[in-house]
């Protein structure tokens, strides 16, 4: 499996419904994503095979059946893709994108205690300004 995730959109859904069940043929897959989105089953097929190829699914074959298995863990996929989409932001405005993505997305009473207290264990080391990462810092100094 590479490093880097690189996973579309497309291929995420298909990787879900795999956490979801543990494992999963080809047919459950189809089955459960062309009641969520307008594909056809060659779509979901194809989308099954890249991720075979990136490494992110196993394939155990039984007669004429694949079966699929995720070959990395949901909580790492996701720290995997968080972790890129902060690294591509400028330093500086990370907590301002996750302050409006906390406001936009739904979170249970015991998600918002834990990041309560993520935050105030945080607050003990953090500066008082993170530096911007766009440009090589001695440029900033000219």
């Amino acid at each position: 499996m590479t490093e880097d995730l690189a996973i579309t959109t497309s291929e995420w859904e298909v990787m879900r419904i795999v956490w979801t069940l543990g494992k999963a043929t080809s047919s459950e897959i189809i089955q459960l994503l062309v009641r969520k989105r307008p594909w056809k089953a060659s779509t979901v097929k194809t989308l099954i095979g890249r991720l075979v190829q990136k490494g992110m699914l196993t394939a155990t074959k039984d007669g004429h059946t694949n079966t699929y298995q995720c070959a990395i863990s949901e909580r790492n996929a996701m720290q995997q893709e968080a972790n890129r989409l902060f690294q591509n932001m400028c330093a500086m405005k990370n907590g301002k994108v996750l302050a409006q993505l906390i406001q936009e997305i739904q979170l249970s009473k015991t998600d918002i205690q834990n990041l309560q207290k993520v935050l105030n264990d945080k607050l003990q080391t953090a500066p008082d300004q993170v530096a911007c990462n766009c440009i090589p810092e001695e440029e900033l100094t000219k």
